[in-house]
């Protein structure tokens, strides 16, 4: 979930940014409101100052100011409807008496509430008090409901956010390198089965493709070995007869089949065309097996840095769980993690190839890997308990389509060994094997120069 925390930052700070430019532009429309409902106000308070009058005994009495206040707010309501709009009107305008003299400021309003309060002026004095009635009884309300509207659909969001990260981005992030690895040959086992509504079909579908790729990779094996057979026997079978017509071109360039013993110039001459032509064809013969074996291998080297821990990463992501269901020790150890410049790829593809021969021709011992650099370069030793090879077999364990006496009953190509070493010179290294018979331990050293 870390690595969606910036996801769910942004988020936050797009509702701090909503939540702040909803209060400014909230402010800014009631100020407005406020100042339009001011000067109408004040105009119609100043018109029913106006039109007031005393009776014969001087005073200014409520239901006859009420009544005009009436009476002003029917006849000029269209008017100010037409000069403000009705949104600014006063639901109900009302009086509210006071004595004659007493003291009080022009404009009496309650901070934040709609309802207006201003003082009715008459001869110099306050009679009394009108009241500005308004629908919304208080902006404060108003405001309090945006900012919960903005902070619950925040945390809806955020809710939203954290859930789609975990049930829908989370498996894709550790499910989207498996189609690389899967096309590179790097996958050692199935991916876990998920009753996910989302990702289990898809989960499904790549193991069944997996399945098919390593269905299609052995074909491809058996045809390369059938080849690289049918190849090796039409080669050898070439080059008995050529040995033989070099040769026979050698004694007649010599004059061995003459009565005299003594070579014919022109004899000579047809004899040197004949065995040139004869080393060619030899000369062929060597390409073709060579090349031959050259296709069993598709690696083309792209050299990066990385550092070893990631191979360290990749062998625990890929063998950790696997042997741990296996019962098997296993043991990564890397002595420094320092900067390597290579192809990240090769070398996964080498320990893929040892890990799975461990496995394979293992008796379930143990499987431990050391990562270090030395003076000279840098060693990736695999070692495994199990059966091992005589001494007079290490020599051949590198040839391609070769198998071993340990591997009775075992299923394989003989072709994976040969792969990582072809790799492994790819990468101007190479691979050392040691059979420990005595301990029943083997041991290869993938060497990669510095």
């Amino acid at each position: 979930m870390k690595k969606f925390g910036k996801l769910y930052i942004a988020v936050v700070l797009l509702f701090v940014v909503l939540f702040i430019a909803s209060n400014l532009v909230f402010s800014r429309i009631v100020k407005k409101n406020n100042d339009v409902s001011g000067v109408m106000m004040n105009r119609m308070l100043t018109d029913i100052e106006a039109q007031l009058e005393e009776d014969e005994n001087g005073v200014y009495p409520t239901d006859y100011i009420q009544k005009s206040i009436d009476r002003y707010v029917l006849e000029n309501r269209g008017r100010y409807i037409d000069e403000y709009g009705s949104k600014y009107l006063p639901e109900r305008v009302y009086y509210i008496p006071t004595e004659e003299g007493d003291s009080a400021v022009s404009l009496i309003n309650k901070d934040g509430s709609a309802d207006k309060i201003w003082a009715l002026n008459k001869n110099g004095h306050i009679i009394g008090f009108v009241v500005f009635e308004f629908s919304e009884k208080s902006y404060d309300s108003i405001r309090i409901l945006i900012n919960i509207c903005v902070l619950v659909s925040m945390l809806i969001t955020l809710l939203i956010c954290i859930y789609v990260g975990k049930v829908v981005l989370s498996p894709f992030e550790r499910l989207s390198e498996y189609p690389l690895r899967l096309s590179k040959n790097q996958l050692s086992d199935k991916l876990p089965e998920s009753k996910n509504r989302i990702f289990g079909k898809f989960i499904w579908g790549i193991n069944m493709l997996g399945d098919s790729l390593e269905n299609d990779r052995k074909r491809i094996n058996e045809l390369s070995r059938d080849h690289m057979t049918m190849v090796t026997t039409i080669a050898h079978g070439i080059k008995t007869p050529v040995s033989n017509i070099k040769l026979y071109s050698d004694a007649i360039r010599r004059g061995l089949y003459q009565p005299d013993k003594k070579a014919n110039e022109n004899d000579a001459l047809i004899a040197e065309k004949i065995s040139r032509n004869a080393d060619e064809v030899d000369s062929l013969v060597k390409e073709l097996i060579e090349k031959a074996s050259r296709t069993v291998v598709d690696f083309k080297p792209e050299i990066k840095t990385f550092y070893i821990s990631e191979l360290v990463d990749f062998l625990k992501d890929e063998y950790g769980n696997r042997l741990n269901l296996l019962s098997i020790p296993f043991k990564v150890e890397m002595n420094n993690n320092v900067l390597l410049a290579s192809d990240k790829d090769g070398v996964c593809r080498i320990l893929t190839q040892l890990m799975e021969n461990a496995i394979k021709y293992g008796n379930g011992k143990g499987i431990s890997v050391n990562l270090s650099k030395e003076e000279d370069g840098y060693y990736f030793i695999v070692k495994n308990k199990g059966n091992v090879l005589d001494d007079n077999e290490i020599p051949y364990i590198f040839n391609s389509f070769w198998r071993g006496s340990n591997a009775d009953g075992i299923g394989g190509s003989g072709i994976g060994l040969f792969e990582s070493r072809e790799i492994a010179k790819g990468l101007n290294g190479d691979i050392f094997v040691k059979s420990d018979i005595d301990n029943m331990e083997m041991e290869f050293d993938v060497y990669l120069p510095l």
